[in-house]
């Protein structure tokens, strides 16, 4: 896979803003603050994964896999959650979330390889 300059800019971009975001989290809220952070960027893994799948950009992608992983991923972790332990569901959640999109993603690719 070739990632274009521009790619490669917005990564940079967007490592250096959560190393900052990340830092003043610390700074402000000590390790809590961090948990959250990491939660939060965990949470908005498999969305973005998923988004791979489409042809959008990445920006888009970054911003809608946030707000998907901040909606979705607890909604569907507290309606399991009322059948197995909660913390249970939330790691059910994200290996069934990130299966789907790692899934997805392959038969996408095989599919695009043959045609």
């Amino acid at each position: 896979m070739k990632i274009s300059n521009e790619q490669k800019e917005l990564l940079v971009f967007l490592a250096i803003i959560s190393l900052i975001i990340g830092a003043f989290l610390t700074f402000y809220f000590g390790i809590a603050g961090l948990k959250v952070f990491i939660g939060i960027i965990m949470m908005s893994l498999p969305f973005c994964i998923l988004l791979n799948a489409f042809e959008i950009a990445e920006g888009e992608k970054f911003i809608l896999s946030l707000v998907l992983g901040i909606t979705l991923f607890p909604s569907l972790a507290y309606l399991l959650g009322f059948f197995i332990s909660f913390r249970m569901a939330i790691g059910v959640v994200f290996v069934l979330l990130t299966g789907t999109s790692i899934t997805l993603n392959y038969y996408k690719s095989v599919k695009n390889h043959q045609s």
